[in-house]
């Protein structure tokens, strides 16, 4: 649970990738974000850079040899997908958890992409849940950033209430917090 953003594309030409990677590593130096840069070999075919913003999880701009951008651990996860009825596409889509870096870090990033997706992009797409990717407008991530961290509170807040029950399975645990929930909403239709 976190506000989150989730991001799926082609590079226009693979030729691109050095400058796209020398562009976002000067950018990570600025910034003081981590990055390391992946090239392909014999044992992976995954090449391109990945970074993140203090606590932030990482964002990939790794490509396969389509140059379709893929998350070395979606690439993993592939045959899973298919084993249990999936869409394999679903590994395109990489996602990426920005709400402990803060908003600042967030509108940092939108614009990073909204800048690489017109310079290096034939095809490129953004789900914000923040909503900055679609309005940008500060006010209306602000209130995203708000709510998730509302609703983080009070899960937070409920969990505390739950009991320690001795040789609880699981299932009951899973039970009791469902019950729990549906007291709270039950009690604040905001939730």
């Amino acid at each position: 649970m976190g506000l989150s953003i989730h991001y799926s594309g082609t590079i226009r030409d693979k030729s691109l990738l050095p400058q796209l990677a020398a562009e976002v590593k000067d950018i990570c130096e600025g910034l003081g974000w981590d990055y390391h840069y992946f090239e392909a070999d014999q044992a992976d075919d995954l090449e391109g850079i990945y970074f993140a913003p203090e606590e932030c999880e990482p964002l990939f701009l790794t490509f396969n040899t389509d140059g379709r951008l893929l998350s070395p651990v979606s690439q993993i996860t592939r045959d899973l997908l298919v084993e249990h009825g999936l869409d394999p596409e679903l590994i395109y889509t990489i996602s990426c958890k920005t709400q402990f870096a803060g908003m600042d870090a967030h509108v940092a990033l939108i614009r990073l992409f909204r800048y690489l997706k017109d310079k290096y992009f034939s095809d490129f797409e953004m789900n914000d849940e923040g909503g900055y990717w679609e309005s940008d407008e500060q006010e209306l991530l602000l209130q995203q950033f708000t709510r998730y961290e509302n609703a983080m509170a009070s899960l937070s807040e409920m969990l505390q209430e739950l009991k320690s029950v001795q040789q609880d399975s699981p299932e009951s645990v899973a039970c009791r917090i469902e019950q729990l929930l549906k007291k709270r909403k039950s009690t604040d239709p905001d939730q």
